[in-house]
């Protein structure tokens, strides 16, 4: 089996993280990058820099991910392609359908797509090049996703589409609820802590989104948003969207939800995503010091390498936005 420090040792340390935020500019970023494991990235002069970036630190990830699968025993393997590609192929619906509901062209939308082939899906293109949001949601007919459809109505009713990827976050926590049954029992507990854990955030933001539709008898069946909730309780997600005093209701939550969203008052919910990789950095760092070996080493390698990707990208973009090193580094997953 691996052994933790020979995988966590190929990882950016905080201080590498806060050296890349304090670059100052592309060209910077882009030097001290290629001086790290990530080499050498090739940048568009006719594009944006953030989306070549996000796109090389995606085929990075994955290509840690791919070594991972090809080593570790076959119940786990089978499991991290699952929770990894089911996990990119949504973010990658979501933008799909965000673009179409945006009407962005079908040349934008295909260049916001994480570089990896479709897992669930036929082909990206065809969806990308749907006639409509619409279509594009017809399309997924046939494949794992069509439950989603019932969602359009929502969508079409508010005219927003955070209905239709709640339907697919929810989409998400059933499949890798039924994934991880395929792991040796012992090792599920880590993935339903950061399942768990990533339902209750997700859920309590769409509860606060739904505020703004709670008037009126055709506002969202509670029970068809949140059919999957954990110790978050449906009871709970109802009160936030019904209560006039939003800052009580969730001081309520309790640890760690009442600070995770407190941004929310600021209208920070960038603050509140970046709040809530912490929390699951703390998980994954918690599991990994109770043993040097298995699977809970495995997966914080991963969790890690993802995390890490994620503040490159917030980097890379923040650098193209003109936002200080200190900004950027309230974003930072480990600090």
């Amino acid at each position: 089996m691996i052994r933790s420090h020979a995988l966590i040792a190929d990882l950016l340390t905080a201080e590498q993280m806060h050296e890349l935020a304090d670059s100052g500019s592309v060209e910077a970023f882009t030097t001290r990058i290629s001086e790290t494991l990530y080499g050498t990235v090739t940048i568009d002069s006719d594009g944006d820099p953030s989306i070549a970036f996000e796109k090389e630190f995606y085929v990075k990830f994955i290509e840690r991910m791919t070594k991972i699968v090809e080593v570790t025993p076959k119940k786990i393997s089978t499991f991290l392609q699952a929770y990894y590609f089911l996990r990119f192929e949504v973010l990658n619906l979501k933008r799909i359908l965000r673009g179409k509901f945006s009407g962005l062209p079908a040349s934008q939308i295909e260049g916001y797509l994480i570089p990896m082939k479709p897992y669930q899906v036929s082909d990206y293109k065809l969806l990308v090049e749907a006639e409509s949001f619409e279509n594009a949601v017809e399309l997924l007919r046939g494949t794992p996703y069509e439950s989603v459809e019932e969602s359009l109505e929502f969508c079409e009713r508010y005219d927003a589409l955070w209905p239709m990827e709640q339907a697919l976050n929810q989409f998400y926590a059933k499949a890798v609820q039924e994934t991880m049954q395929t792991l040796p029992r012992k090792d599920r507990a880590l993935v339903r802590n950061i399942l768990k854990f990533e339902v209750n955030v997700e859920n309590l933001l769409n509860a606060i989104k739904h505020r703004r539709m709670r008037a009126g008898e055709e506002a969202i069946p509670l029970e068809e948003l949140f059919p999957v909730t954990f110790n978050v309780k449906f009871d709970q997600l109802k009160s936030l969207i019904e209560t006039e005093d939003l800052r009580e209701t969730i001081q309520e939550l309790g640890q760690p939800y009442d600070e995770i969203l407190s941004p929310i008052f600021q209208g920070d919910v960038a603050l509140i995503r970046a709040q809530a990789r912490r929390h699951i950095y703390a998980i994954v760092r918690k599991a990994r010091s109770l043993n040097d070996f298995g699977f809970n080493v495995i997966m914080a390698y991963l969790v890690f390498s993802e995390l890490e990707k994620d503040d490159l990208v917030g980097i890379a973009w923040g650098l193209t936005q003109g936002v200080t090193a200190e900004d950027m580094t309230k974003y930072l997953s480990a600090t």
